[in-house]
């Protein structure tokens, strides 16, 4: 399955959408703000959150963000559990590949994501490993990890980080899949707007999420970040 580099930019400000890592492509034509309100964490261990979005980037020029919708929904369910009673499903109804036909249909780029709250702001050292485990299929590309990090201390996102789920699988049990990646090397980055990867150690965290874009269903359960976990609506 073929990875599409595509990024989930800060929620803190504004609903996130798709930015491709080619300008020329379909869902490259968002370029709002990136700004989070970055913070040092002074609790150990770090309270994890997950809070779920969805939207999609309407025709015929994929420069209207529209929210949770048809094409794609992001929401807790008690119907499928790993462990306690809830997962976050992601779905998305439309192929990402259609975006790139010369009659692309409307929801081809919508998206849908968990965005882990309570790690913006500290290191990349500190985040140390993330993972998650998935119902559904394990890809390249859907589900990952989105890291949007910033280098020069400013609060906003200087770069952006993914991390596959296929590429760092780590167990299965039943109908699930975990994955575990090092935060300190990812599968591909990139300094926007396309420049070399300038993540280090001590780059901080602007924006973590995992976040399906191509057509299917899956539900996500125990996300791990900064040496914590959670998987349910109160954070535990």
């Amino acid at each position: 399955m073929t990875i599409r580099w595509t990024l989930l930019p800060a929620a803190m400000v504004a609903l996130p959408f798709l930015v491709n890592a080619c300008v020329n492509e379909p869902t490259a034509a968002g370029t709002g703000p990136r700004v989070a309100a970055a913070r040092l964490l002074a609790v150990d261990p770090v309270a994890l959150k997950l809070i779920p979005t969805a939207g999609n980037f309407s025709l015929p020029d994929f420069a209207k963000e529209t929210g949770n919708g048809p094409y794609s929904q992001a929401r807790w369910t008690n119907r499928v559990a790993l462990e306690g009673k809830f997962s976050m499903l992601l779905e998305k109804s439309v192929d990402f590949a259609s975006c790139y036909t010369e009659t692309p249909q409307n929801g081809c780029a919508a998206f849908a994501a968990a965005i882990v709250t309570g790690v913006e702001g500290i290191t990349i050292a500190d985040l140390g490993n993330i993972g998650f485990s998935v119902n559904g299929d394990c890809g390249a590309g859907s589900p990952r990890f989105n890291l949007l990090y910033d280098t020069d201390g400013d609060g906003q996102a200087d770069g952006v980080a993914f991390y596959g789920c296929a590429a760092h699988v780590s167990g299965s049990a039943a109908d699930w899949t975990s994955m575990t990646a090092s935060a300190a090397a990812p599968d591909f980055c990139y300094t926007f707007p396309a420049d070399a990867c300038t993540l280090t150690l001590t780059s901080t965290v602007v924006e973590l999420s995992v976040l399906v874009d191509e057509l299917g269903t899956w539900h996500i359960d125990r996300v791990q970040a900064a040496g914590s976990t959670t998987g349910e609506p109160n954070g535990t």
